[in-house]
Formats: structure tokens, sequence, C-alpha cells
């Protein structure tokens, strides 16, 4: 990741309302992160830490990175999008799990915060089954998080539905880096 340079996401999050998503064929880096009633304590280190080891060229990146932070009561996590790693460097972790989405119509944390118990009695509603864990999507690259915090959040819902093994055709990867789309399942 180059220093200065920012690599915010281009995407428009109206596409991202109320979608079923498919996260295979991305890599993350994850730290665990302490959370205290959902808010990070420490999600600027965190991010700071994943990202000198970016930059340590331990990892390779070809587009703009997505952040997530997996939410908690008391731990989380911070991850960040990578492609290819070096030989001896920690493992990514990965998901096979169906996610559903939810852009937070205002900017900030807690915005986002305050969307999430609606997402969930939606979710419930319409009946998609238990949801293991829900994620803040930063549409910023962590240069401007870090900077100016988080202008834009998308939340997914991780489901227990687990896809098959194949990224969606829309999965971003290597050639569409940077295209993050929305899969119908």
């Amino acid at each position: 990741m180059a220093a200065g340079e920012c690599q915010c996401l281009k995407i428009q999050p109206a596409q991202w309302e109320d979608r079923e998503v498919s996260l295979v064929g991305q890599s993350f880096l994850a730290a665990r992160t302490p959370l205290f009633l959902h808010v990070p304590r420490r999600l600027h280190v965190d991010l700071e830490s994943l990202t000198s080891q970016i930059d340590g060229v331990r990892y390779r990146l070809t587009g703009a990175p997505m952040v997530l932070h997996r939410d908690g009561w008391f731990s989380g996590e911070v991850l960040i999008s990578v492609d290819h790693a070096a030989a001896g460097a920690p493992p990514v972790q990965t998901f096979h799990n169906l996610f559903y989405s939810r852009v937070v119509p205002k900017p900030g944390f807690d915005p986002a915060l305050r969307e999430m118990p609606r997402f969930y009695r939606d979710l419930r509603a319409a009946r998609i089954g238990r949801i293991d864990a829900m994620y803040f999507w930063y549409l910023n690259c962590p240069k401007c998080l870090l900077e100016r915090g988080a202008a834009q959040i998308i939340l997914l819902a991780r489901s227990t539905k687990v896809l098959a093994t194949n990224a969606c055709p829309a999965a971003p990867g290597p050639a569409t880096r940077g295209q993050f789309l929305p899969c119908g399942v």
C-alpha cells in the first residue's frame, strides 16, 4: 500500500442494499481487537499494525482493500483483504458463508451501530436462518479510515449457510480487484 495514497473503493452503495453477498475468493489478514459493548477500543492501532504487515511486503494488494471489523460485546476482529502472501507470512482468513448486506443511511460508526438491531429484525422476519456474526464494512481504505474515520458503512451479516468453494462469477479476484459486486445466490 503506497504511503499517502487513497485507495478507497469506488462502488455504488445502493447496489448493496439488502442483498445476498458472497466473499468466496477473498482472503483477509485479521487481528483480534478489544471491543466494549460493540465499540472498538483500539481499531486505529490494530489497523495500523495490519497496514504495516502489508507494507512490509508480506502481503500483496492489487487494488482497493476491503476493510471489515467483526462485531461483538467485548472482542472482535479487524480484517483487511489481501491477495497473495509471501512464504512464511501469517495465515489469512477466508469465508465460504453467504452474507446479507445493509447500507447504513448516514455516515459514521454510531448510525451503523443503531442500524444493526433493525437489520437483525429484518433478517429474522425474512426467516433466513441463524446469523453467525455481524461485520462493519468500511468503504474507506485504511489510510482514509485512519485519517477521517468511517464515511460510509455497509453491514454484513454472516449466515450459517455455506456456499460452494468456487467463487461466484462476480466475486473480485486478481483481475477484478476493487470492483466488488454483490452476488445473487
